[in-house]
């Protein structure tokens, strides 16, 4: 499936996103309800990703164990993005001083298309672009229903991406425990809060197992 293509199946699914995607745990109901963002009951650790940044150097997750991160889906021509965009540049701006790190990954557009886009926009975090030979999204049809995974350079699918923006809220120990399908309202008291927590949490973090790693599985 060509970039065109994927771009569309992607813009298609953002309606129906919700239904393809893990249902929130019942404890997250206020902070979803007010920030569109779902906490997971249990967290689950998150497979190594490794993607190209502006300058073409290779960045990895795991250089980010430690710290927190969101790890931001987009692509130039998703509206939602744009509406978001302002919300992540602030959260940046307010948070980064304190530990914050946020990854725009972009593997829908070209390479040349992101960096331009990114710094005539002023982007405040690195945008991350497929390399063009391992990692990019797969489609595929679960229950009827189509979405789209994030396939690392094992064959691994690490993360589903069922429409865009999606964002994963990574922790200093590399597990995701949450997520936001759509755009998430990031200024909002409750998502402050969750920040906050997981970057306090951060400055006593214990890596158990630094090198390791989980996905959700080998889907070939």
């Amino acid at each position: 499936m060509n970039r065109h293509m994927l771009a569309l199946v992607l813009a298609m699914l953002f309606c129906s996103s919700l239904l393809a995607f893990p249902l929130p745990a019942a404890d997250a109901a206020d902070l979803a309800s007010n920030a569109n963002i779902y906490m997971y009951s249990k967290p689950f650790k998150i497979g190594d990703l490794s993607l190209l940044n502006s300058r073409g150097q290779r960045v990895s997750l795991k250089d980010y164990r430690g710290r927190v991160v969101l790890v931001h889906f987009w692509s130039i021509s998703c509206p939602a993005c744009k509406v978001e965009a302002p919300l992540l540049d602030w959260l940046k701006k307010t948070y980064g001083p304190a530990g914050l790190e946020i990854l725009g990954v972009n593997l829908v557009d070209s390479p040349a298309s992101v960096v331009n886009y990114a710094t005539k926009t002023n982007c405040c975090y690195p945008v991350l672009c497929n390399d063009g030979m391992n990692n990019g999204l797969q489609t595929v049809r679960i229950g009827g229903k189509t979405t789209a995974f994030l396939v690392n350079d094992a064959k691994e699918a690490i993360l589903e991406i069922p429409g865009l923006p999606t964002t994963y809220i990574v922790d200093c120990r590399g597990e995701a425990v949450a997520y936001s399908v759509g755009p998430a309202t990031w200024n909002h008291a409750s998502a402050q809060g969750l920040i906050r927590k997981l970057l306090a949490e951060s400055k006593t973090c214990r890596l158990d197992d630094p090198n390791g790693s989980q996905s959700l599985g080998s889907l070939w």
